[in-house]
Parts: C-alpha cells; structure tokens; sequence
C-alpha cells in the first residue's frame, strides 16, 4: 500500500494520470503515470504528506477512494465546469492541518487546486498563511520537484 498521512502538516495535491489499473482501486493506487511512479519511489511512511488527488472525472478525491478506471481529459471545458462547483465539491474530509502544499499537474489542474486552496481559506479551513508551491516546467522537471518535496528539501 502507497504510503501518505491525512494528518500531516505537508500536502501534496496530485493531478490524476491517464495510465490506470485496469480495475478498481484505492485511487492513489490506480493511477499509473509517471508522477504517482515518482511519488511512489520517493514517499517514506514515516514523513508521508497528506494527499489529495484531483481526477478530471471525479473531482477532489482522497487516496483511499474506491474509484473505477476512466477515460476523461482535464480540457479548459472541464477545469472551468470543475471551477463552478468548487464549493460544492470540496470533500469533507480535506486536510485542514498542511502547512506546506505542493500543488501537481498541468496548468489547467493547478488552476483548479488553487481556486480549491482559496475556498478552504475563505471557509476558514487550514493554517493562515500556509507555503504553497506548485510543480512547472518539464514532464522530467516536475518530477523532481516532486521528489525534492517528498524528501523535504
């Protein structure tokens, strides 16, 4: 099982992948792309982040959800849809307690996961002021971001 924390002060925000098990999985377990591959050779339990993951087909879920594989793009059509039901579409069970967020995946996710952080902020959920970072640059380039977050440096 793919390590992370709920709890803890560091929350990575992961953009799902288009390369998936071809069954039903705990959803940090179904994505397949090559930065749940670097999450998954990088993450150690014991300094495990919090983890939310953004599917453009089910929105914000956590890594322990139950979810079929499914073909579906985050295009500029779907992020603005997704944007339009940000409040609604916030899970309950969003860490709160994340100081430190990386936000990963393209622009069109990262537009998304930010418009996300600004709604739990006006709710008044998580810490003032938490550092938040976001993945760019290179395929290649975002994966060592994402390690490089995961080590803690």
């Amino acid at each position: 099982m793919t390590p992370y924390n709920q709890t803890a002060e560091r929350l990575v925000v992961l953009a799902c992948s288009a390369t998936k098990l071809a069954h039903a999985a705990p959803a940090i377990e179904l994505y397949r792309g090559v930065m749940y591959s670097t999450y998954r050779a990088n993450v150690r339990a014991e300094t495990a982040p919090a983890v939310m993951i953004l599917s453009a087909r089910h929105g914000f879920i956590r890594p322990d959800t139950v979810i079929e594989p499914y073909e579906q793009r985050m295009t500029d059509a779907r992020a603005e849809a997704l944007l339009e039901e940000i409040a609604s579409a916030m899970p309950a069970a969003w860490p709160a307690g994340a100081r430190t967020i990386l936000l990963a995946g393209g622009k069109n996710y990262r537009r998304v996961m930010r418009a996300a952080l600004e709604c739990q902020a006006e709710r008044g959920i998580g810490p003032a002021g938490a550092s938040v970072a976001e993945t760019s640059g290179s395929l290649g380039y975002q994966r060592q971001q994402l390690s490089a977050f995961l080590r803690g440096a």
